[in-house]
């Protein structure tokens, strides 16, 4: 038989009498692709014609071939699993990010 904890108090989850919520976080560095600007006076189906009729050209398909591996390269990802009981998750799916218990803190007003 396969034993549950939750991964946030630690507590046994009896997975026959109990939910049990899995929480699965993923991630990604963002990237800032430069969105391009369009000019009116460029016809943008003929670059792409002229682009497409250039992949037979070995530079170009070399230089393409570089971009993409060093794209590939420069992305770190984070995947992140988390079993949760019945009362964590409930606590979760209120403040995923934790940020009311920091407004929780009062200061009194002295």
């Amino acid at each position: 038989m396969i034993h549950y904890t939750c991964d946030r108090c630690k507590r046994q989850i009896n997975a026959d009498e109990e939910n049990r919520y899995v929480v699965q976080i993923e991630i990604q560095t963002a990237s800032e692709i430069p969105i391009a600007d369009f000019d009116d006076d460029v016809d943008q189906l003929n670059e792409l014609n002229e682009l497409l009729e250039g992949l037979h050209d070995e530079s170009l398909e070399q230089e393409l071939l570089s971009r993409e591996s060093m794209e590939v390269d420069d992305i770190e990802d984070q995947r992140m699993r988390y079993d949760l009981c019945q009362d964590c998750h409930l606590q979760f799916a209120k403040n995923p990010l934790g940020r009311d218990m920091l407004m929780a803190i009062g200061f009194s007003d002295n």
